[in-house]
């Protein structure tokens, strides 16, 4: 009998296990969250990124070199998979799309070489419609002929204050020339500071009216008390950034508050974050995206934010 042939074993296929799939999770480098501003832009990327379902794991840099150093190694130790960043330092931004090499999304600051998208707000715009609407009150009502202009400004590092304030003077001058008297008050961004300097113009400026824009909210506030303190009140005509909760009854009672402009930072996420997980996706979103921007007036301001005090309360 013929012994059987030997059977050659088949071949095991070659199985290459599939790599584990990468649960999707976002960075957030936040500036400082003990500014009232930055806080209400992370609640509403908060609020975006639990529609959309996606964890958000955020870190507050504290506005500091260190912070952002430590942020981006504690982002990288989590396992994000895209970052939404507001850190302000432009020589750090190397450093960090290296320690991130992610699909980044940019908001107000520019992040460098592992950037998206940008979110900015234009704020030269932001000043301007602010202050064509303080040159239109100074037309209608004084034919242009006011005692002075006062600009409450930041630091003169400032770049976003600076370009807030250079477009105030641009969107003033649309309908009325500078008065000859101008004052330029720099770290005059704060309540106390901008009351302390406002002061001292009221001093040496005597009559009326003065026109007065201001950098934020918190300036012109500082500057309607030192109008209070002097007796002056009705004195002075007021132009601010933001409109706050804190200035929104004054919008929509006192005749001298002019104009503010809203940025909306509660809506900066329902951009942000879709733009985010469509590049995370593969996918190619806009370089830069905007900021909506709204005058708020006295006619407007209740219907924008509807829980703006009654005037007599």
């Amino acid at each position: 009998m013929e012994p059987s042939a030997a059977v050659e074993p088949a071949d095991a296929p070659d199985v290459t296990p599939e790599p584990a799939a990468v649960e999707p999770a976002i960075g957030y480098i936040s500036l400082d969250e003990s500014q009232a501003f930055v806080q209400i832009i992370s609640g509403g990327l908060r609020e975006a990124a639990a529609a959309a379902g996606i964890p958000l794991i955020e870190c507050d840099s504290g506005w500091t070199r260190p912070g952002v150093n430590a942020c981006a190694a504690e982002l990288a130790q989590a396992g994000v998979t895209g970052l939404i960043s507001m850190q302000p330092f432009p020589d750090l931004t190397e450093a960090v799309c290296e320690t991130l090499d992610l699909p980044t999304i940019g908001v107000i600051y520019d992040q460098g070489p592992c950037q998206v998208s940008l979110f900015e707000i234009d704020q030269e715009e932001s000043g301007r419609l602010a202050g064509s609407a303080l040159g239109a009150l100074a037309a209608e009502r004084f034919d242009c002929d006011v005692r002075a202009y006062v600009s409450l400004e930041s630091g003169a590092n400032d770049v976003i204050g600076g370009a807030r304030m250079d477009g105030y003077r641009a969107g003033y001058e649309e309908r009325c020339p500078m008065p000859e008297q101008t004052r330029r008050l720099r770290e005059a961004q704060h309540l106390v500071t901008a009351q302390n300097q406002f002061l001292d113009v009221l001093d040496e400026i005597k009559g009326k009216p003065i026109m007065v824009a201001g950098v934020s909210e918190d300036a012109i506030l500082g500057a309607m008390q030192a109008s209070e303190r002097r007796d002056r009140a009705n004195h002075a005509w007021y132009s601010g950034q933001l409109a706050g909760p804190a200035i929104r009854q004054t919008i929509a009672c006192d005749e001298h508050y002019v104009a503010s402009v809203a940025q909306f930072p509660e809506r900066f996420g329902r951009t942000v974050v879709p733009a985010l997980v469509e590049a995370m996706a593969g996918a190619e979103v806009p370089s830069v995206l905007q900021a909506e921007l709204q005058l708020v007036t006295a006619e407007n301001v209740r219907q924008l934010f509807p829980d703006t005090a009654a005037c007599d309360e």
